[in-house]
């Protein structure tokens, strides 16, 4: 499924990403690698479609490529989904003025929850969340970044990024409710 935080070698991959500032391509080669999948999850759950999250995941190393020398030798890891986060938030920008108008935004959602699958019904109430608690819950939960981790990316306090992953559990459980009251009607 991807990687897991305890399976993460932090001193392996700051020091693969110092390699790579120096111009070792085969630590960048390493890097992709790693973190290819986690990062196009997080693209694609803070954008919520195909077309843009593998935009942004390609910006996304296109950026860390070009930009290896601003790195600090931190964490390498919150460097880079905090240069995710940065793209995915410029394609937003852009894609304001040019999104049509669809059924979401209304508000109509589907009455037979059942007919699109349960988790596509969920990555769906996902990206109804106001961004600043979708991309909180995502790291929190879908990433499993620690609280502050998810302060370093989104550049917010610590306690602000705890409310954040709250507001956004509630606002899911909230809008989930209907789904999981039919399924216990059905089972």
């Amino acid at each position: 499924m991807g990687i897991s935080k305890k399976d993460i070698n932090h001193t392996k991959i700051n020091q693969a990403a110092l390699d790579f500032k120096k111009g070792d391509i085969q630590s960048f080669n390493y890097l992709f690698s790693y973190f290819k999948k986690a990062i196009y999850r997080f693209c694609l759950r803070i954008l919520g479609d195909e077309a843009s999250a593998q935009d942004a995941f390609q910006e996304t190393f296109i950026r860390v490529y070009e930009r290896i020398s601003t790195f600090n030798g931190g964490n390498f890891e919150s460097w880079l989904f905090i240069t995710a986060r940065n793209t995915c938030i410029n394609f937003i920008r852009k894609r304001k003025n040019t999104q049509a108008i669809t059924e979401l935004d209304y508000g109509f959602a589907p009455k037979n929850y059942l007919k699109i699958g349960m988790k596509e019904y969920i990555e769906l109430q996902l990206a109804k969340l106001p961004l600043s608690l979708r991309e909180a819950v995502v790291l929190r939960d879908m990433e499993d970044f620690s609280y502050k981790e998810i302060a370093e990316i989104l550049d917010i306090d610590l306690s602000l990024a705890k409310v954040r992953v709250h507001r956004a559990r509630l606002k899911l459980k909230e809008t989930l409710e209907p789904l999981m009251r039919e399924l216990n009607e059905t089972a």
